[in-house]
């Protein structure tokens, strides 16, 4: 019988507790017997168990697996060797996200993680560890179908994890959470996963740009600025010019949308250098987008004119020709009335064109969506929608609206 450690024991509690609350959750016809009175039966007090499942560690082994043999899953011994490779792909990991000259090669890390599947078969610890691994990779990948498979047994099992593994995947919930819209629930697995690197002194600095990303969906500029000004001591004098563009890209975007559009035209300059020197072409793009907006905002209409058409010598995109469309609306020039594939930009059109009801349209078609829009997009519409509450008089509306999308 396998010599169980102290962490073992406390990592097996909290997953003992996982699954006999899975079974006796299932619609399995034995399922009430896995309530915890009769789970225990003949093995331990329910006292001793309730301690067991909250990680405490009881001395008695034996008891560790008769549980584990009543849930039929194992615990045999890893070689040393596959540990220290596993460990590997998680500390790469860490390294890739924070240095841009490196990349993921995801095919590698999908072999692997179904060479692992096969070695940790019989070890339900190192199971879990290879679950988190392969969520991790899911989100890398932009596979949302394939991790929300994983999510529940992610995050329902993260007191098991090593501290570096854990810090990882907290960060990968938050990013999860992000990407489904979730912000409040992102924000918390952030804050926990800066936490614990703080705690255990890991270095994991990119979470701060996230971070900071998440705040401005969240509306929240002071706590912006402050992640920002976290990543930017980190990353400023390094190579990664790709992190420093996003940096100072988004020191513009959240500039522009407190109304210091002088500063937030400087910043997103800063942005088009560092993006220039990697050829980021889609950062420099949205960049380019912003800081016409940006010119637009602070009624310089000839250089917005020139930065929306510089964008074409990158990209041309359907959301550069609706800010084309836009500035010539708000400029009463001749325009091309044109249709956009997509329903959502089309409402936006719509939005400027409109001679009638703008308040109504605006709460009724667009609102409730306006988080899925771009930066770019997002800060024209409540630009608009600002100074339409104010021309009307409706003070209030206009105040609540600035507290609302960008205090």
């Amino acid at each position: 019988m396998k010599r169980l450690s102290e962490e073992e024991k406390r990592q097996l509690g909290y997953l003992i507790h996982h699954y006999r609350n899975l079974y006796f959750h299932s619609n399995a016809t034995n399922a009430n017997e896995f309530k915890q009175t009769l789970f225990c039966k003949n093995i331990c007090s329910q006292t001793q168990l309730s301690r067991l499942e909250n990680g405490d560690v009881l001395k008695d082994q034996d008891i560790y697996f008769q549980f584990l043999n009543k849930l039929k899953l194992n615990l045999e011994k890893i070689p040393v060797k596959d540990q220290a490779i596993f460990n590997t792909y998680f500390e790469n990991i860490i390294t890739y996200q924070n240095d841009d000259s490196l990349v993921i090669n995801y095919n590698d890390y999908v072999l692997q993680i179904n060479s692992f599947q096969n070695i940790f078969k019989k070890n339900i610890i190192y199971t879990h560890y290879n679950y988190a691994l392969e969520f991790i990779l899911g989100i890398l990948n932009d596979d949302l179908d394939e991790v929300s498979n994983l999510i529940e047994d992610v995050e329902s099992n993260l007191d098991i994890l090593p501290t570096k593994y854990l810090v990882v995947t907290l960060h990968y919930l938050g990013n999860y959470y992000y990407l489904i819209n979730n912000y409040l629930k992102a924000n918390k697995f952030y804050l926990l996963s800066i936490e614990h690197m703080h705690k255990n002194s890991i270095n994991n600095s990119i979470i701060y740009l996230d971070t900071a990303i998440n705040y401005i969906k969240m509306n929240k500029s002071i706590y912006v600025l402050d992640y920002l000004h976290k990543a930017l001591d980190v990353f400023t004098g390094t190579h990664n010019y790709e992190i420093l563009a996003k940096i100072y890209y988004f020191y513009g975007l959240v500039n522009l949308k407190n109304k210091y559009i002088d500063d937030g035209i400087n910043h997103l300059y800063k942005s088009i250098k560092f993006s220039k020197k990697v050829n980021k072409y889609e950062l420099l793009n949205s960049t380019y987008n912003l800081i016409s907006i940006g010119y637009y905002l602070n009624g310089n209409f000839n250089k917005a004119f020139h930065f929306i058409k510089d964008v074409n010598l990158i990209e041309s995109t359907e959301e550069t020709s609706l800010i084309k469309l836009i500035l010539h609306v708000k400029n009463g020039l001749k325009i091309d009335n044109k249709e956009f594939s997509g329903e959502a930009l089309n409402l936006i059109k719509n939005l400027f064109m409109t001679k009638d009801d703008k308040e109504t349209y605006f709460e009724k078609n667009i609102e409730h969506h306006l988080n899925d829009y771009s930066d770019t997009i997002k800060l024209l519409i409540i630009n608009e929608m600002y100074y339409l509450y104010k021309e009307n008089k409706k003070y209030k509306k206009a105040l609540d609206h600035i507290e609302k999308y960008i205090l």
